[in-house]
């Protein structure tokens, strides 16, 4: 069963390697400048969290793209060289605070609740301790037992910060790990030596009620079991999207997957789109696939449109 589905074939190069990790260790400096200065500078401690996120994530875009360029097929080999990026990254974003810590002055008040200490980068003092793990680390159980920021007045030290230092420490590893590890599963034409473009099919196909029956369909070539979504409903109503994955020189490489589309409405009544994955990198012959693109593709939508005026 596992022949119908893209398998990873766990090659990688050397070059590939020390591209990740080089590419990675190098963009983790400036993502952690600009990650603790905003963090510094930005007096709104409950969007700590959507920094740490938006940090993790941006190195992960950045390894995903390095993954790609030296053509790593190996996911184990990618999340474990990305776990060890985000290592270091949250490494260096330690060694930015505390020179930021070292070079800090005036403090500065807004308000009752807000106050921000300015401060100056010393280069110098960031290379001795990135170049000092020990001695970094040292500092940290000075900081968790003072706090080092707080809520409310409220100051946030001991056992509580030591957690959300670990949760830091967690969310950047963990997304450093998947990023390159989802990205290194993506089709790859080892005759051709590329990776399959992403083509989402324009047309909406009917929900799939039962992803179990769609998957065994499918399994069995059973395309036809992939029907348009009823023409009398609305485009935000529940349907399922096509999108296959295909290398441009080599037309056997070529795999489908599925997804169903729902739409939830937030307290405004935003609707806000959201996917969940019905089958992935299922192999699809050629002609098969010819059939599937003719069935959901917008030229069939235009021609059908006369017709049905």
């Amino acid at each position: 069963m596992s022949a119908l589905y893209y398998q990873p074939s766990g090659r990688f190069t050397v070059g590939g390697i020390i591209l990740l990790l080089l590419g990675g260790l190098l963009a983790a400096v400036p993502l952690a400048l600009a990650y603790i200065y905003g963090v510094w500078y930005i007096p709104f401690i409950y969007l700590n969290f959507f920094f740490t996120l938006i940090f993790a994530g941006l190195l992960g875009w950045v390894l995903q793209k390095l993954v790609r360029a030296g053509r790593i097929r190996n996911p184990t080999l990618a999340g474990l060289l990305g776990a060890l990026v985000g290592i270091w990254a949250w490494y260096v974003q330690w060694c930015v605070y505390i020179t930021l810590l070292a070079g800090s002055g005036e403090v500065e008040k807004f308000g009752s609740s807000f106050s921000v200490a300015h401060t100056a980068f010393e280069f110098e003092a960031f290379l001795y301790y990135l170049t000092n793990p020990g001695e970094v680390l040292s500092i940290l159980p000075a900081l968790a037992e003072n706090g080092t920021w707080s809520i409310s007045k409220l100051v946030v030290s001991g056992v509580l910060l030591y957690l959300v230092w670990l949760a830091e420490f967690v969310i950047i590893v963990v997304i450093n790990w998947f990023m390159p590890r989802s990205e290194a599963r993506h089709p790859y034409s080892e005759m051709a030596g590329q990776w399959a473009e992403k083509v989402t099919l324009p047309r909406q196909a009917a929900h799939f009620a039962d992803p179990t029956a769609t998957r065994t369909a499918l399994e069995t070539a059973d395309w036809n079991h992939l029907q348009l979504r009823p023409a009398e409903l609305s485009d935000t109503a529940s349907h399922g999207r096509l999108h296959f994955y295909r290398a441009p020189a080599d037309l056997d490489c070529c795999y489908l997957s599925l997804e169903n589309v729902a739409f939830e409405l937030d307290k405004d009544g935003k609707s806000t789109e959201k996917t969940t994955d019905v089958l992935e990198y299922l192999r699809v012959p050629p002609q098969a696939f010819q059939e599937l693109n003719a069935r959901f593709s917008a030229a069939e939508e235009l021609r059908q449109k006369p017709a049905d005026a």
